[in-house]
């Protein structure tokens, strides 16, 4: 074990325009992947609200739960839905909101009836 270099080989040098390429590369990749989001969010603006609630109305009910039971649910994707409306939505499909630790989810449990 004691001949077993550690460190990789000499020679590793990079040069400078090779590393200019691969931040240009980057920052295109990051550019498109950033259009790309603005674009569909714009998109989505333009879906009527009434078509937004029901969609949400749909993935509570529909959702698959996870290991602890809760319909998970991204915010993002109902943009103009505040979280007391998705809370009310959810109520009315007897499902509870998390509100404490979701970490930017919206996270429902189905009630338990008595």
């Amino acid at each position: 074990m004691a001949g077993v270099p550690l460190a990789a080989p000499p020679g590793g040098v990079v040069s400078p325009a090779a590393l200019g390429w691969i931040g240009a590369g980057v920052a295109a990749l990051v550019l498109v992947n950033l259009l790309i989001a603005f674009g569909s969010r714009r998109r989505r603006r333009r879906v009527p609200p009434g078509q937004l609630r029901e969609e949400l109305r749909g993935e509570i009910r529909d959702g698959a739960p996870n290991v602890r039971g809760h319909v998970r649910v991204n915010p993002a994707r109902y943009p103009g839905i505040s979280a007391g409306e998705a809370e009310v939505i959810a109520g009315e499909e007897g499902f509870a909101r998390q509100t404490h630790g979701t970490k930017g989810m919206w996270l429902f449990l189905r009630r338990v009836s008595d």
